[in-house]
């Protein structure tokens, strides 16, 4: 008797206890888990879907607020007590004009300090609307950008909508309110989408904490003294962001699924009826039953036809795994052969999948190296690879392919990544690649340096009826939705063998060169060549002078045209006149920089060097502009000083007033200062600047106090000290006049766009 029919006697009879007493009740519950499990998933992926449509109304509020309170064209409607009627209405109509591009918008309510006055885009009847009213008084108490429920009120606006009310407010040195803005969201959209979950049995709700309300598909907002307060308790005080439980009498649960919008007091929650749970169950418990009691009748039929005859088998086994001199050695033990042959067997699969895994890595490196020999022309490599490995291979050039060369458009950025990043980003764009261009038989994508990969897909017979555009299109999306960045596309064309093929590839290469005349994400095709390389492009000279006249004249807006203009028709020719052209144009402007700088005292900041190193760097068209424009707008920006006595005893006021601008200064100071009559300061001074000596004062002044609101801690009259200001109520009229702010609300506004800014 050996260790393995002890053994199969043994688990038989274990199988009997198992399959009568546990089999049963695992299967139940297994049942039941994959039901609940399942309701749970297709509930929670539904509340996903209305979650970031919420978090984008959210979103687009926010934008909508910031832009507005800071919109200097909307200043009238929070300083001016005489405002009329017509300039009112006017104002409303472009804030609603603002808005009613995203359907989701309602209306927008605001509220002037100053004036006491409310503003609606609905009525003139704001101030008839209670809750905006008592949120204005207890602006401290009011959430700020957070929606809020509620029906507006008919008496204020003649219209009883049940909207989402975001408030934002502005204060001021006292904390008194100076701006409030109320968006009005409409909600008509949320509660059609909450009724499309609904059914029979089936319901779908919006439970809003702050204001203790509810609302579902009825778009109506109700006490939440309506729903189950056990239900809602259970809900709101959950340390989950999403989660799933049944409660409720028995014989009547219900299946209750919640999930808790971010940054936000809302909880979606889609509660049904457990009636198909139930029902299922009790199908399945009828049949476990029928299964468990045919499989114990099996298993004492087959208890001894198993016992008898599975030892067999593996005692011939163990005979030759164990050898002649295995068995003399071993004698008359009584062994675990099933263990044995149990552990020879895992061993030898190990070896044998390890050898599968390495023969396919290797394969895989062998054939990208193949094709980078073909391509790049190293025929004895290609040879000597085709030879030695005839197997991996075979013929697989001599069929029907595609060549598209692949590029990271931003590659300098990528660059800048670390290794392990630029190998991830690397594998995930060749694998998405050949997956999606992947057409029935297969694509192979091979990296080439520099940001660049081939993708070559082997066609079916019909590979005339495919969208190219549209799945590289497709494509493009993904990689950018996975990776963050964009790819270009040059198709080389379609090829048969390595000849073929090898043009193909030239043909695409010169492509990507043409990407520079292009936007990112562009998909060019050889056609593109005929169309530019029979375009010939001559150097416009009198639109050069024209540009340089602008530039010499401080016109910047006219230079940009002129030079758009330019460049619009160097692109049009071949890539090598293009780069000769701005090569050119280049020169021109760094010659007329020089000259102008020859008569200034102060130069104009450009350095020549850098521009040119940029320049060559340059990906796309736009960059290019880019880097032009830089340069046309410090050109024009500076005022040509000519090196007079004047211009020199300009200079020396600014840099003293830049000196001592904390110190008590004045136009009979400085005119005693310079030895100079206060008339002839003032009038040089003018000239110069375009700013009286008081007005550049204050402005060198306001510029310091803005920099130490937004990089120090100092309080405003700390800092009005440190530049100089004396009279409270003269700097902040000065500083509103300038920045559109308090100074209060100029930091807090600043602190606001920032931490926006890192949120997104």
């Amino acid at each position: 008797m050996s260790k393995t029919f002890l053994k199969i006697v043994g688990l038989i009879t274990l199988l009997l206890v198992v399959v009568q007493a546990g089999f049963s009740v695992t299967a139940f519950k297994s049942f039941e888990g994959i039901v609940r499990d399942r309701t749970f998933e297709e509930n929670s992926k539904e509340l996903r879907i209305i979650s970031k449509s919420i978090e984008r109304m959210h979103e687009d509020v926010k934008a909508f607020t910031f832009r507005h309170l800071n919109d200097p064209s909307l200043i009238p409607l929070f300083e001016e007590n005489s405002l009329d009627y017509a300039q009112m209405y006017e104002l409303m109509i472009a804030i609603k004009k603002s808005f009613e591009v995203n359907p989701i918008f309602h209306s927008v309510t605001l509220y002037s300090g100053k004036t006491d006055k409310y503003y609606s885009t609905l009525s003139s009847q704001a101030h008839k609307d209670a809750f905006f009213v008592n949120a204005v008084k207890n602006f401290s108490s009011t959430p700020v950008l957070t929606p809020i429920p509620r029906v507006l009120p008919f008496e204020a606006y003649n219209n009883g909508d049940t909207v989402f009310t975001y408030l934002y407010f502005q204060t001021d040195s006292g904390n008194r309110v100076t701006q409030a803005l109320g968006v009005n969201v409409d909600a008509t959209w949320l509660c059609d989408t909450l009724s499309s979950l609904t059914g029979k049995s089936v319901k779908s709700y919006i439970i809003d904490k702050t204001s203790l309300t509810y609302i579902d598909d009825s778009r109506q907002i109700r006490s939440m003294e309506a729903l189950n307060p056990e239900l809602v308790e259970r809900i709101t005080k959950s340390n989950l962001d999403t989660g799933s439980f049944e409660a409720g009498e028995k014989g009547k649960e219900r299946i209750f699924t919640y999930l808790w919008m971010p940054d936000t007091n809302w909880v979606l929650v889609v509660e049904e009826s457990n009636q198909f749970l139930d029902q299922s169950l009790q199908i399945v418990k009828k049949v476990v039953l029928h299964i468990t009691f045919f499989m114990a009748l099996l298993a004492f039929v087959a208890a001894a036809f198993i016992s008898h005859r599975i030892y067999h088998p593996f005692g011939r086994l163990f005979r030759e795994v164990l050898g002649p001199r295995g068995k003399k050695e071993v004698g008359v033990q009584l062994l675990d052969d099933v263990k044995l042959l149990t552990d020879v067997f895992q061993k030898n699969r190990r070896l044998l999948h390890d050898y599968n895994s390495y023969k396919h890595s290797a394969d895989a490196i062998l054939l990208e190296n193949y094709i980078k020999a073909v391509l790049m022309e190293n025929n004895s490599i290609a040879n000597q690879l085709t030879g030695e490995f005839a197997s991996v291979f075979g013929n697989m050039l001599d069929r029907d392919m595609l060549l598209i060369l692949l590029k990271i458009d931003d590659r300098n950025q990528f660059e800048k990544q670390d290794v392990d990043r630029k190998k991830a980003y690397r594998f995930i764009m060749m694998n998405v690649s050949e997956e999606v261009l992947d057409v029935g038989n297969s694509a192979k994508a091979v990296y080439i340096g520099e940001g660049q990969f081939i993708l070559l897909i082997f066609l079916p017979l019909e590979n005339n009826r495919i969208e190219w555009e549209e799945k590289i299109r497709f494509l493009q999306q993904s990689v950018k939705q996975f990776t963050s960045y964009s790819l270009s596309a040059f198709i080389g064309g379609h090829v048969k063998g390595e000849a073929a093929l090898v043009q193909a590839y030239r043909t695409a290469a010169i492509l990507i060169r043409y990407s520079l005349v292009y936007s990112r994400e562009a998909i060019l095709e050889p056609s593109i060549l005929y169309k530019h390389e029979n375009h010939q492009v001559v150097y416009d000279e009198s639109l050069e002078e024209r540009f340089l006249n602008a530039v010499r004249a401080g016109n910047g807006d006219e230079a940009k045209v002129l030079f758009d203009k330019l460049i619009e028709g160097a692109s049009q020719g071949d890539i090598e006149g293009f780069m000769l052209l701005m090569t050119r144009f280049s020169l021109a402007l760094g010659n007329t920089i020089d000259v102008l700088n020859k008569s200034r005292i102060e130069k104009i900041p450009v350095s020549m060097k850098d521009f040119y190193i940029r320049l060559a760097a340059f990906e796309t068209i736009d960059e290019l502009k880019i880097q032009f424009y830089e340069v046309i707008e410090k050109m024009t920006s500076h005022r040509a000083l000519v090196e007079t006595r004047h211009d020199a005893l300009v200079e020396s006021v600014k840099g003293y007033i830049a000196e001592h601008h904390a110190e008590e200064l004045s136009l009979k100071g400085l005119a005693v200062e310079f030895k100079l009559s206060q008339g002839y300061l003032g009038q040089i001074f003018k000239e110069a600047v375009g700013l009286s000596v008081l007005d550049y004062i204050n402005q060198i002044r306001l510029n310091k106090s803005a920099e130490l609101l937004l990089q120090t801690e100092l309080s405003i009259g700390e800092i009005m000290e440190r530049v100089g200001f004396h009279n409270e109520s003269s700097f902040y009229k000065l500083f509103k006049r300038k920045f559109g702010a308090t100074p209060k609300g100029y930091r807090v506004d600043k602190e606001i766009i920032n931490k926006l800014k890192e949120m997104t």
